[in-house]
C-alpha cells in the first residue's frame, strides 16, 4: 500500500477522535460508552496509518490487533442505551478483548508474517473465534433493537448498522488483506460509515441542551481545526524567514520558540474571533465565548426571575386563601337573600361579581404558582380541537364558528392539560374579540409540523389587538377588556398562555394577518426541551 492511501484513513481517523473528544467534554446522558467506542475505532485506523507510511509499518503490525477492541465498544454503546445496562457484561468484554489485542501487539508473529502478509499459525483458530464472535456480538445487538420500542429501536439499530460495518472494516477488512485478496485501503469507507452510524445513535439520546451542546462542539470543532490550518500553515512557511539563519541549533530553536510565542499573542484572540464569527453563522446554538456569556447572564436573570417568581406564588396562594372564604360566604348569603325576595337583578350582578373575583383568583393561582409539566406523546390536532370546541360551548349557542384544520397524523412530547389551556386561551380571546364587536367572524385554527416544532396559529377576523397594549401584550394584568366588557379579561391568559409555551421550550407571538384582525403563534417542540423556571419576557417574537 502507497504512503498515498493513508489519505483515505486521514478523516476516518479524525472524525473518530472528534466525537469521542467532543462527547467527553461535553456529553451528559451516556457517560463514557462512546467515548470509548470512538477512541477504539481511532486506535485502530490509526494502525492503518501507521501501516501505510513504510516508516512505521512494523510498528502497525502491533497495531492492527486492536480492530477487535471495538466489538467491546459497540456492546458497552448497546448497554448504555438502555435502562438496566449489563455491567459484567461490558466488562467482560473489555478484558477479552484487551487480552486478544496484547497478545497481537507483544507477538504479531503469531497472526500473520512480516508486512501482516500471510497467515501466521494462530491466524486460522483466531479468525474463526472473531467471526463466531462478532456474529454473536451482532444477533445479541439485533434481539436488543427487536426488543427495544421508539427512538430507543432506531438507535440501536443505527448502532447495529454501525456494528456491521465496524466488523467489515476491522476484522473483515484485515482477513481478506492478509489472505492477499484485496488492498487494506478497502476499510476506509466502511469506517468512516461505522463512525457516523455509532456517532448518530449514541449522540442522538442526548437531551434538550446536552444535544444542541454536542452538536455545536462538533461544528465548533471543525471550523476552529480550518481556521487553525491556515494559520498553522501560513506560519510554517513564514517561519524560516523570520528566524535567524547564523548560529547553533540551540540558538535557531530558542529563536523559533520565542517567535512563535510573541506571534501566538496577538494570532490566538484573532483565530477565537475569526471561529466566534463563523460559528455565530453557521451553529444553530453558537458556543462562542461572547455567546456562553450572554447565556450566563440570561440564566442569571431566569434564576432571579424565578425566585421572585416563586415569592409571589407564596403571596398569591396566602391572598387567594384569605379571599374564597369571604366570597364563599358571599354566595351562600345571595342565596339567603333570594329566599327573602330580594331583588333578582341585584342579585345576578352580585353573583356576576362574585363569579368575576372568584375567576382571577383561578387565574392569579395558575401564574403565580404553575404545576409540573407532566409530559407524554399528544395526538394535537385531537386536542386541539377538543379544547377549542369546549371554550366556544362555554359562550353559548351566538358564539362565533370555530374551524380547525391541521396535520391529524402530528404527535408531539407535550403536557396535555397545558396544551389545552393555551389553545382555550386563545379561542376565548378571539370569541371575546368577536363578540364584543357585535359583527359576524369566524376563527381558525391550524395545526402544522415545521422542522422540529409543532405550530398552532390561532386567528381572527375582528378588530384586532389595541396598538397601544401590543409591546406589553404578554405581560400580566394587561388587557384591552374592561371589567364592564360582557366577557371581562383578567390579563392573565396571554401571560399565562406565554409561560406554558415556553416551560416547553417553545414560544407565543402575535401576528398583524394582512386582511385585519389578530393572530396568536404558538410553537411547540416536538420533543421534550423543557424549561420549568421560565421567566415572563416582555418579547415572545422568535
Amino acid at each position: 500500500m502507497s504512503p498515498l492511501s493513508a489519505f483515505a484513513f486521514y478523516p476516518v481517523w479524525a472524525l473518530a477522535l472528534l466525537v469521542g473528544f467532543v462527547s467527553l467534554r461535553l456529553g451528559r446522558s451516556r457517560g463514557y460508552a462512546l467515548p470509548l467506542l470512538c477512541f477504539a475505532q481511532g486506535v485502530w485506523v490509526t494502525g492503518l496509518v501507521l501501516f501505510a507510511t513504510p516508516a512505521t509499518s512494523h510498528l502497525a503490525e502491533r497495531v492492527l490487533p486492536s480492530g477487535i477492541v471495538q466489538a467491546a465498544g459497540f456492546i458497552h454503546a448497546a448497554e448504555a442505551l438502555t435502562p438496566r445496562p449489563r455491567r459484567k457484561l461490558v466488562a467482560g468484554a473489555w478484558m477479552a478483548t484487551f487480552a486478544t489485542a496484547a497478545l497481537g501487539a507483544v507477538a504479531p508473529r503469531l497472526f500473520y508474517g512480516p508486512g501482516a502478509r500471510g497467515a501466521g499459525p494462530a491466524f486460522l483458530p483466531f479468525a474463526t473465534v472473531g467471526v463466531v464472535a462478532a456474529v454473536v456480538m451482532l444477533a445479541y445487538l439485533a434481539t436488543r433493537a427487536l426488543r427495544a420500542v421508539g427512538d430507543q429501536r432506531s438507535a440501536l439499530l443505527a448502532l447495529l448498522g454501525a456494528a456491521l460495518l465496524g466488523c467489515l472494516g476491522g476484522g473483515g477488512a484485515l482477513t481478506v488483506f492478509v489472505l492477499g485478496l484485496a488492498p487494506l485501503w478497502i476499510a476506509a469507507p466502511l469506517m468512516l460509515g461505522s463512525t457516523l452510524l455509532a456517532a448518530h445513535a449514541t449522540l442522538g439520546r442526548e437531551q434538550g441542551k446536552a444535544r444542541a451542546l454536542v452538536r455545536s462542539g462538533i461544528v465548533y470543532a471543525v471550523i476552529t481545526a480550518g481556521v487553525s490550518a491556515v494559520f498553522t500553515t501560513g506560519y510554517a512557511l513564514a517561519l524560516p524567514y523570520l528566524v535567524p539563519a547564523q548560529g547553533s541549533t540551540l540558538t535557531f530553536v530558542a529563536g523559533a520558540l520565542a517567535i512563535t510565542f510573541f506571534a501566538a499573542l496577538p494570532v490566538e484572540p484573532l483565530r477565537q474571533i475569526v471561529v466566534d464569527g463563523i460559528g455565530r453563522r453557521v451553529a444553530r446554538d453558537p458556543i462562542g465565548v461572547r455567546d456562553l456569556a450572554e447565556a450566563v447572564d440570561r440564566s442569571e436573570a431566569r434564576a432571579d426571575q424565578a425566585e421572585r417568581l416563586a415569592e409571589m406564588g407564596r403571596i398569591v396562594s396566602a391572598v387567594a386563601h384569605e379571599i374564597r372564604n369571604p366570597l364563599g360566604v358571599m354566595l351562600a348569603q345571595a342565596k339567603i337573600l333570594e329566599r327573602r325576595g330580594a331583588d333578582p337583578d341585584t342579585l345576578d350582578d352580585l353573583r356576576r361579581e362574585i363569579g368575576s373575583a372568584r375567576r382571577f383568583l383561578d387565574d392569579l393561582l395558575r401564574y403565580g404558582k404553575p404545576r409540573p409539566l407532566d409530559l407524554a406523546p399528544v395526538e394535537v390536532l385531537p386536542e386541539v380541537s377538543r379544547a377549542a370546541e369546549a371554550t366556544r360551548a362555554a359562550f353559548g349557542e351566538l358564539a362565533s364558528p370555530v374551524d380547525v384544520a391541521g396535520d391529524e397524523t402530528l404527535v408531539a412530547e407535550l403536557d396535555r392539560a397545558a396544551l389545552g389551556d393555551v389553545v382555550k386561551v386563545l379561542v376565548h380571546n378571539a370569541l371575546a374579540a368577536l363578540s364584543a364587536a357585535g359583527e359576524g367572524g369566524r376563527v381558525s385554527i391550524d395545526v402544522a409540523p415545521e422542522g422540529d416544532e409543532v405550530i398552532v396559529r390561532v386567528t381572527d377576523d375582528g378588530p384586532g389587538v389595541p396598538v397601544e397594549i401590543e409591546p406589553r401584550l404578554f405581560e400580566p394584568f394587561v388587557t384591552g377588556r374592561g371589567r364592564d366588557a360582557s366577557h371581562p379579561g383578567t390579563g392573565l391568559g396571554l401571560a399565562i398562555a406565554a409561560r406554558w409555551t415556553e416551560r416547553h421550550g417553545g414560544s407565543l407571538c402575535h401576528e398583524r394577518p394582512p386582511a385585519g384582525g389578530a393572530r396568536f403563534v404558538a410553537r411547540f417542540p416536538r420533543s421534550a426541551r423543557v424549561v420549568n423556571a421560565a421567566p415572563m419576557d416582555q418579547t415572545r417574537a422568535r
